[in-house]
């Protein structure tokens, strides 16, 4: 990847319509968040929705005058913002606009530090226990695809990845031919979040599904991503949201409504397993991509048993 320095970012010239330059800041922050921050297309996507929000909101037509804007302007919207959001994604604004600011910062539009103004969202950590689904119910949404088609041939090997793996979705929309080492039943996950590689052993069900897909289900294409679009023109998914609603339509099928439907659902039911099978918090932190055991130790919350046996008795209660 070609390295970026800040002289390739110029201020963008007033003579350009202002629709023109909120777009063009838009693409040229898009551009910072790929070349200099290594951002994948999910996080991006969402820092480039709530920038073009505050565009609108403080600019309206006009250019962006960033001079003329306090650090009370950027607070008052990730408040705004925050505010219509549930607790555990009111975070999004603040860190989108963060950015920005730092991008602003990058190209000497701002005075550094400015950042600092955005006020962080008050959020408990390790709150509330990690919705997890149990065995039974993750082979009864995985059964739930029929493999009889190229399209459920797909879904069913995308879902059992999902659910033996623990694998985040743009992990899953990211994998190619070449991850896939047939003679070591391996699977190389490439950096996305967590910016680590990681190679995980390729269970059978998992391998045998794969094959499937890749002989009787997959479109004829030079893309070298392994699972592809059902329509023309054959191409990967942009993102994660494909595979996204691939599993939301499965849970859906397989009656699983009463919690928040999404692939994590299947990333922490696999971490669940794993705990419960008596991996340490290390070996799921290795399998997940996670960078510090501190995101690992929620899942301590949803080991009952031990968490039973290391528990007092509540004062004044019987022995």
């Amino acid at each position: 990847m070609t390295s970026i320095v800040a002289s390739e970012y110029l201020p963008l010239r007033s003579e350009k319509p202002s629709g023109e330059l909120s777009g063009l800041l838009v693409n040229d922050f898009d551009e910072y968040l790929l070349r200099v921050r290594g951002l994948t297309p999910g996080p991006r996507e969402r820092y480039c929705f709530y920038v073009r929000r505050f565009l609108a909101n403080t600019f309206g037509a006009s250019a962006p005058e960033w001079s003329s804007l306090r650090a009370e302007d950027f607070a008052a919207f990730v408040r705004r913002e925050a505010s219509r959001l549930k607790q555990n994604a009111n975070q999004s604004p603040g860190v989108a606009i963060r950015s920005l600011l730092r991008y602003l910062t990058f190209i000497g539009a701002i005075r550094a530090g400015m950042e600092a103004a955005v006020p962080p969202m008050r959020r408990w950590k390790h709150a509330a226990l990690p919705r997890y689904l149990s065995p039974l119910e993750i082979e009864h949404i995985v059964n739930s695809v029929r493999g009889e088609t190229s399209i459920g041939r797909r879904d069913h090997a995308i879902l059992l990845l999902l659910a033996r793996t623990g694998l985040r979705a743009a992990e899953v929309a990211a994998l190619t031919l070449d991850d896939i080492d047939w003679a070591e039943g391996t699977l190389l996950i490439r950096s996305t979040k967590s910016q680590r590689e990681r190679c995980l052993p390729l269970a059978q069900d998992v391998g045998a599904a794969l094959c499937t897909y890749l002989e009787r289900g997959r479109p004829q294409s030079g893309c070298r991503t392994i699972f592809l679009r059902a329509v023309l023109p054959f191409d990967r998914f942009r993102n994660a949201a494909g595979v996204c609603k691939i599993a939301r339509r499965a849970m859906k099928r397989a009656g699983i409504l009463q919690r928040p439907i999404g692939t994590h659902l299947f990333r922490h039911s696999a971490a669940t397993g794993m705990l419960r099978g008596g991996a340490s918090f290390k070996e799921i932190a290795d399998v997940l991509g996670h960078k510090s055991l501190e995101t690992t130790a929620i899942y301590a919350k949803v080991d009952l048993a031990t968490l039973a046996r290391v528990s007092l008795p509540w004062p004044g209660s019987a022995p």
